[in-house]
């Protein structure tokens, strides 16, 4: 289902419930995406979805470029010898932070050599640091300032990101221009909640426009 026919859809329960209801499209939208969210994160703490499901999507080419360790203001990457910061920022994407981490599930590099990089926090870093020996380090990732971060000289990686907003995903990527339309792009969300997240949608869009059903509405006026 993409973006359009899903705020289509609440939009005409809407209607159901009330004709005089118009409610824009964009509206709809800042509703149900962060419902998507909720319902989905429950999901994940609870280990009750597969982490490995097709709503994770292949984006190819995020561009790095390489900073200064000393200078990028971050103290635990001092003693990085090397330091990558994506060039665009991820914070208009939809990322899903839970406690296991966000929801971009790997980075890799484009031709698919032996390097696969996964989220690591400051704080793993501190202690991984301090070990001898230690080579983990240089294959993970960090999601810092809305950028991601990479402790070795980079210049693209290629991801399985499962993010809420697809249009602003694929913007993410130095390959491709993003000329279709944001409400052809298909809404991430698992059927099996698919129909719970609209129906709480619905829901709270009639309490924060304060409509009232056309049913009940009639049920008072019989009891004047």
């Amino acid at each position: 289902m993409t973006y359009g026919e899903v705020t289509s859809r609440i939009a005409n329960q809407l209607k159901m419930l009330s004709k005089d209801a118009y409610i824009s499209n964009r509206y709809i939208l800042s509703v149900v995406i962060p419902t998507a969210i909720k319902f989905i994160t429950q999901k994940i703490n609870r280990r009750s979805i597969d982490r490995n499901m097709s709503l994770y999507k292949e984006l190819e080419c995020i561009e790095f470029e390489n900073i200064d360790t000393f200078t990028c203001g971050i103290t635990e990457f001092k003693s990085c010898n090397e330091l990558s910061k994506s060039v665009k920022s991820i914070k208009d994407i939809g990322l899903i932070f839970t406690r296991y981490g966000s929801s971009i599930k790997e980075l890799y590099s484009i031709d698919r050599d032996s390097t696969v990089f996964t989220e690591s926090t400051l704080y793993q870093h501190r202690l991984d640091s301090q070990r001898q020996g230690s080579e983990g380090i240089n294959s993970n990732f960090y999601i810092l300032d809305n950028h991601i971060y990479v402790p070795r000289k980079i210049k693209t990686l290629s991801g399985l990101i499962l993010a809420m907003d697809q249009y602003e995903l694929k913007k993410l990527s130095g390959c491709t221009d993003c000329c279709d339309s944001f409400w052809d792009f298909n809404f991430p969300c698992p059927d099996s909640i698919l129909a719970d997240v609209i129906q709480y949608s619905v829901e709270q869009i009639m309490v924060s426009k304060q409509i009232v059903s056309d049913e009940k509405g009639n049920m008072n006026e019989n009891e004047k």
